[in-house]
């Protein structure tokens, strides 16, 4: 297993089954398997099954069966079957497959009932449930 780590402002990047670190301001990238982690105003970016962490104002991305999470006013997407949540006024996006094309679910923190801080996923029928 690799492990990266990078200072304030710094880039962290690693291969396959790996670990990135970033600090503020930072940019943390994994392979597959892997686990992305970056600072506040930051991005993490995780291949599939990882994990994505960004902080506030940050934005973290996951692969299919992924779990992207941020702080407040961050936004979080992940792939099919993904799960995402994020702070108070954060936005979540999870990407599902529907007649015969690919389509994104949008929800916003703290409307329609969702809530900071908890993460979500899509249920069959395409609508947010907790994870």
């Amino acid at each position: 297993m690799s492990n990266v780590h990078a200072g304030d402002e710094g880039i962290a990047t690693v291969g396959y089954e790996g670990t990135a670190v970033a600090g503020h301001d930072g940019t943390a990238t994994a392979g597959h398997y892997g686990t992305a982690t970056a600072g506040d105003y930051g991005t993490a970016t995780v291949g599939h099954y990882g994990t994505a962490t960004a902080g506030h104002y940050g934005t973290a991305t996951a692969g299919k069966n992924g779990m992207a999470t941020v702080g407040e006013n961050g936004i979080a997407t992940a792939g099919k079957n993904g799960k995402a949540s994020a702070g108070e006024g954060g936005t979540i996006i999870i990407r599902y497959y529907e007649a015969n094309r690919w389509r994104v679910k949008v929800g916003y923190i703290g409307e329609s009932g969702l809530k900071p801080d908890t993460p979500y996923k899509l249920d069959n029928a395409g609508e947010f449930v907790k994870a």
